[in-house]
């Protein structure tokens, strides 16, 4: 491995998006690597191993993580997944974006765990995640993602974003079985502490707002006034279910 060059287009590497460690953790983390004699290069905030290297590196990058404390907005979660040099990719040119809306886009695809690189301005994701990213992108475009620093009243702190994973498995229970009980004891947890105005840190204002509509569709289909219709409940089930599959 003494002839691999991370600057090399042509050598098999694997990129990290380590845009959200601070100097000194990317420090802590370099070191790390100098110790397990693994070989790294730095393209920007972007760490650079060989293609062979990469479990060992995700096993020590995880380490690293827990013991100097990485956070990503208000949850501790890992980098986003590397992108292979070998993988097909497609490009997005975001060089008349704002660079702060570069940097809210790099948090969303993190969050999402869209593996995902920069070469200047150009973003470059997984051609397989292309429709994902193209959504992603003009929600942030438009202004629709809370984003990461947001502290205003209009996000709720204290509301973890693993509500949408109960949203989720609600969905899925519900559209097959509309009287599951783990899934209406899902529903009935998550919408009874979700707010559509107050989307809980990190999550996209109009993705949480039609989970929140979904949701309340299924309720009301299985307990609303004029009786239970369990067709259209399972049916809006499955709405909510795919909604949120890109996010899970």
């Amino acid at each position: 491995m003494t002839e691999w060059n991370p600057d090399d287009p042509d050598a098999s590497s694997v990129h990290y998006d380590l845009s959200s460690w601070n100097f000194d953790q990317q420090a802590e983390l370099a070191a790390a690597m100098a110790e397990a004699e693994i070989p790294h290069g730095w393209v920007g905030t972007e760490l650079v191993v060989p293609a062979e290297y990469e479990q060992q590196a995700d096993a020590l990058i995880a380490e690293v993580e827990a013991q100097v404390g990485v956070v990503y907005g208000d949850t501790e979660v890992g980098p986003a997944p590397a992108l292979r040099d070998d993988e097909p990719t497609t490009e997005y040119d975001l060089d008349e974006w704002p660079e702060a809306d570069r940097a809210t886009a790099s948090h969303v695809l993190t969050e999402a765990q869209i593996a995902h690189r920069w070469e200047g301005t150009v973003l470059l994701v997984p051609t397989a995640e292309e429709s994902v990213v193209e959504g992603l992108l003009d929600d942030v475009e438009r202004g629709e993602f809370v984003d990461m620093s947001a502290t205003g009243d209009s996000v709720e702190p204290d509301l973890d974003a693993e509500i949408l994973t109960t949203f989720f498995l609600a969905g899925e229970r519900l559209r097959r079985d509309p009287l599951d009980a783990d899934g209406l004891e899902q529903l009935v947890e998550a919408t009874a502490v979700a707010d559509p105005e107050r989307p809980p840190f990190g999550v996209q204002l109009r993705l949480w707002q039609q989970s929140c509509a979904l949701a309340d569709r299924v309720a009301d289909a299985i307990a609303g006034d004029d009786g239970p219709d369990y067709e259209l409940a399972a049916e809006a089930a499955g709405e909510l279910h795919d909604l949120l599959r890109p996010y899970i």
